[in-house]
């Protein structure tokens, strides 16, 4: 603005600020009012913690008003008085034959790419790759997720802001198929963004599974001339890991992004870790870039 007036413009930093602060602000509402004890059911499996600081980890298969019965994996019957009980959380997986196996809760994405399946209702994560970029991502309902995140680049004038969603279509546990896209503004660049539509499926469970991504990118000077493509997979090799792979065909590019390592994942955290090899390319040297992200779902 000239003539000496005040500049009433707002920043895309400070607009980025004010979201993510309600999006933190408002995503511990989306998540239902928990009870101070587990109800009894003996199809889910609880950890308990107990107020002596130790935990307790089975199906809750009794319960009256003062005291729950805990079964747990030894087939030891536990009676835990309802006052002894600091706090608990529903354990997500499945028994299998060698134990209990912890679901994965970050199947909603492959390292970076997305897959067709959703965050539970309430639940999200942050997450950091390369510690620049961070973001995160919640469930609004379980078919919708929202996600947004802000650069943290040293030496730029202006930040890579970002924002995404996601509504899964079709949902079951050997299928699902979303549809989706993203925005995102372009350092450096005056009124310059970048985004794209884009339709995913993935096929398989949550433990093994191939994703098929398809969209087409847009600048603010117009539509891409070719699509874009990801295919990635996903395999486990351990109750608490996966490895993943991810390729993607960029529009007008005979180069090919590959993205290939593992994902260590707990109850609350993950990490990831692997190598970029982009395939007909002709760099000298080492050809492998690493790739690190950690998640902190809840």
């Amino acid at each position: 603005m000239t003539g000496g007036g005040a500049d009433r413009s707002v920043s895309p930093m400070r607009v980025v600020t004010i979201l993510l602060l309600a999006f933190f602000a408002a995503a511990p509402s989306l998540a239902a009012q928990r009870p101070a004890a587990p109800p009894v059911d003996t199809t889910k499996v609880v950890s308990l913690r107990l107020t002596d600081g130790s935990e307790l980890t089975g199906r809750v298969v009794a319960a009256d008003d003062t005291s729950i019965t805990l079964l747990t994996f030894a087939a030891a019957r536990v009676t835990l008085p309802r006052r002894s009980i600091a706090s608990w959380r529903e354990q997500r997986g499945r028994v299998t034959a060698i134990g209990f196996q912890r679901a994965d809760p970050n199947t909603s994405r492959l390292f970076f790419a997305p897959t067709a399946r959703t965050l539970p209702r309430g639940s999200g994560y942050f997450a950091d790759y390369y510690l620049f970029f961070p973001v995160a991502a919640v469930g609004v309902t379980d078919r919708v997720m929202l996600s947004g995140g802000i650069s943290i680049i040293p030496g730029l004038s202006s930040q890579l802001v970002y924002f995404a969603g996601k509504v899964g279509v079709v949902r079951n546990p050997r299928a699902a198929f979303a549809v989706g896209g993203f925005w995102a503004t372009v350092p450096d660049q005056a009124n310059a963004s970048l985004g794209m539509g884009y339709a995913v499926t993935t096929l398989g469970s949550d433990d093994h599974a191939v994703t098929l991504l398809g969209g087409y990118p847009f600048t603010t000077q117009g539509v891409a001339n070719q699509p874009l493509f990801v295919v990635g997979g996903e395999t486990r090799i351990a109750n608490r890991s996966k490895l993943m792979a991810e390729v993607w065909k960029l529009p007008d590019e005979k180069n090919v992004p590959a993205l290939f390592g593992i994902r260590w994942f707990g109850d609350r955290l993950a990490v990831g870790f692997g190598f970029v090899y982009v395939l007909g390319s002709t760099v000298d040297g080492w050809p492998l870039v690493p790739w690190v992200d950690f998640a902190v779902n809840w």
